[in-house]
């Protein structure tokens, strides 16, 4: 015999079913996304509405914010022998729902989207991976091989690079001013006029001052060049792009 209870939790998940399979339909005809995520978006939906059923939620258009920021939570939360999902996984899953709620407004299944203020979880930032000593020497060497200026040029940017860890912008930014050879430092200047001074390792030390002995004037000729260390080809400051 059917108890109330389990027959009440019955017509709720065959309400939500129901509800999520218009969703996919309309996902699968009208936007045509591919099997695989369909079968994402089934996946994740039929979690939300077992959620929602246990939390007696009737209806669709019963679901408030709190709800959706209970399922967030759950999902992130251990459970028993299951671990909760990770940030990128648990984004997923609420991009998935939003979606939902979005389709719900658009057809005026509910006069508002509970989901619209919550945010899906951020992934962690990573350090970016470092290149292996060959590889770096490798590249090194192969940027001074030629001993043109510009190949000089090249070496003493990779080697200061490599020897002070500055970024890019730091680099093309860095002012002949800004180097102290006789205390192997450097002033690196970076966002919102934030200055370092970093040491300047004795590679990066010789390669520079190779560079601005023996390359950087003949850059310089007739171009009326700023202070900048390392210049392009026509003897302006190097940028990101030029060369």
């Amino acid at each position: 015999m059917t108890t109330v209870a389990t027959a009440r939790s019955t017509n709720r998940d065959t309400a939500l079913t129901r509800t999520v399979s218009d969703y996919l339909s309309h996902l699968s005809v009208e936007r045509g996304l591919a099997r695989n995520t369909l079968l994402s978006y089934r996946r994740d939906l039929k979690r939300y509405a077992v959620f929602l059923a246990d939390r007696d939620v009737l209806d669709v258009s019963a679901v408030r914010a709190a709800d959706v920021t209970a399922f967030l939570a759950a999902l992130r939360t251990a459970d028993g022998d299951s671990p909760g999902l990770g940030a990128a996984s648990a984004a997923r899953t609420i991009v998935a729902v939003r979606g939902f709620h979005k389709f719900l407004l658009r057809e005026g299944a509910t006069m508002n989207d509970a989901s619209a203020g919550i945010k899906p979880p951020a992934a962690p930032k990573r350090l970016p991976k470092a290149l292996p000593l060959a590889q770096i020497e490798s590249l090194i060497e192969a940027a001074g091989a030629a001993g043109t200026e510009l190949a000089i040029r090249d070496r003493a940017l990779l080697e200061f690079l490599y020897g002070t860890g500055a970024r890019i912008s730091e680099a093309v930014g860095l002012a002949v001013d800004d180097v102290d050879f006789e205390n192997r430092s450097v002033l690196l200047r970076g966002k919102g006029s934030k200055q370092r001074l970093v040491p300047l390792g004795s590679y990066a030390s010789e390669a520079m001052q190779r560079y601005l002995e023996s390359a950087r004037p003949g850059l310089v000729a007739g171009s009326g060049s700023g202070p900048a260390v390392f210049l392009n080809a026509r003897g302006g400051s190097l940028s990101r792009q030029s060369a």
